[in-house]
């Protein structure tokens, strides 16, 4: 298939599912409930029942550890499906078989039987029709069904009691972290967040903790106990440390330790992830090889983590969205750009705690540059006027310019930087998606996905 033949499927594939971004919350009395996923999954004959699941949720670190588990399996022998939300640039980056994205072929085929699925649900549900995010989750689990995947690794996409993806009943169950992010649906302390994230964890599975907080560990331990399963907490039954006089870190699990891993990707803060990684991995293997394990972690990349794409000057996207996410990339960035000059490209979505998410990226910034990711799906962004105000009065001798437009205000840090300094591109994951087409067309990525399909078919 030509360029423009496959981009023109693509773009009609990615139009039928925005067309389902409403302007208001569906029917009833809460945007997320379990009915709809539910009556979409039966008309579809219920395909997540066909397949092993690890179900991976957490405020920070799911995407990330979810990749890691689904590279780690896939290296072990299993053909995996992994379910990532949202998305950089593409729907199929939320689609992949043994971490390659599906082509957009087969997901256009997919939604040929998803689609009017979702219509007949939307006549007869009191609850209205399926949602965007609904949609695309049934169209995992109707493809993972049909790619006879031995295991199904599923990132939780907000929360995690009434996301769409807890109707699974999956084998281990991971929490990465719990921190305070979309406080206006989950609740405004550590601890209501921590329920709800909780909400994932069901009777005949293994728990993976990676919460760290007293508090946020007293949750879920209660709900495991109520719930009969066992708990697997960080720093208790599982942790990450440096190999002696090495380069490289270990994993201990109950029963085993795994040595001399090391990551394509960057930040201390991913050793956490690692480690809940690994785990999951043993858990649901009953004891990986070690080799696999090495190789998967090794193999494991995220677009727009801690990502470089660019040298002299040295241009990093990561998408941080909230405090504690700010927080250990600023440190990461810190730690591992130290001694650089840095100009720092700024964008944050309207409903987070911007002065809290720039009091840690601005840290050792000598240039802010605050732009605005464009808003679509009822998705805005702060405006960069109130983030240079703000920035003027957390730090008040920065320099700060705004440029409204993304790619502009990318071309004027490079424009501003000399050979050996970094770009900081943050704050956002719409806004690190937007950019990294400079490095990373949207069509490259599509036709990169059809190269991946033809390689898993090549004997």
């Amino acid at each position: 298939m030509d360029s423009a033949t496959l981009m023109a499927q693509y773009h009609r594939l990615e139009d039928d599912l925005d067309a389902l971004i409403g302007p208001t919350p569906p029917r009833g009395d809460a945007p997320q409930r379990l009915e709809r996923i539910e009556e979409l999954l039966e008309v579809l004959e219920n395909p997540q029942d066909s397949f092993a699941s690890i179900h991976v949720g957490g405020t920070s670190g799911k995407g990330s550890t979810a990749t890691m588990i689904a590279s780690i399996l896939t290296a072990a022998g299993y053909r995996t499906g992994l379910h990532l939300s949202p998305h950089l640039q593409v729907l199929n980056e939320r689609f992949q078989v043994n971490n390659r994205m599906v082509p957009t072929g087969e997901l256009a085929a997919v939604w040929d039987v998803v689609k009017p699925a979702v219509r007949q649900v939307g006549m007869v549900s009191p609850w209205g029709a399926p949602s965007y995010f609904e949609a695309q989750v049934a169209m995992a689990f109707y493809l993972f069904a049909r790619r006879q995947v031995d295991v199904a690794v599923v990132e939780v996409g907000l929360g995690g009691r009434l996301d769409a993806t807890n109707v699974l009943r999956p084998r281990v169950a991971v929490l990465t972290s719990i921190g305070l992010d979309h406080t206006e649906i989950l609740g405004d302390t550590i601890e209501l967040i921590a329920q709800d994230k909780a909400g994932i964890i069901k009777p005949g599975q293994i728990v993976v903790s990676g919460v760290t907080q007293p508090s946020a560990i007293k949750v879920i331990t209660d709900r495991c106990r109520a719930q009969r399963v066992a708990l697997w907490q960080v720093d208790r039954d599982f942790a990450c440390q440096p190999d002696d006089r090495s380069a490289t870190f270990r994993v201990s699990v109950p029963g085993k330790t795994y040595s001399g891993l090391s990551l394509a990707m960057r930040g201390d803060f991913q050793c956490n992830n690692a480690a809940c990684a690994v785990t999951a991995a043993h858990a649901f293997t009953r004891g990986v090889a070690v080799a696999d394990v090495r190789a998967g972690l090794r193999s494991t990349v995220l677009p727009g983590r801690m990502e470089e794409v660019q040298q002299r000057p040295i241009v990093v996207l990561d998408g941080a969205h909230n405090e504690d996410k700010m927080r250990a990339a600023a440190e990461a960035m810190n730690t591992g750009y130290a001694g650089r000059r840095r100009i720092v490209v700024l964008s944050v979505k309207s409903d987070k705690s911007y002065l809290d998410i720039m009091r840690h990226a601005l840290v050792g910034a000598d240039l802010l540059i605050v732009t605005a990711f464009k808003v679509t799906g009822g998705r805005a962004p702060v405006s960069p006027q109130v983030l240079a105000q703000g920035a003027a009065k957390l730090f008040p001798g920065l320099a700060v310019r705004v440029e409204a437009d993304p790619l502009q205000a990318v071309r004027m840090a490079l424009a501003a930087a000399g050979p050996d300094d970094v770009v900081w591109v943050t704050g956002s994951l719409y806004l690190v998606g937007e950019v990294r087409s400079l490095w990373h067309p949207a069509e490259e990525l599509v036709q990169q996905a059809e190269a991946g399909a033809a390689a898993q078919e090549a004997p």
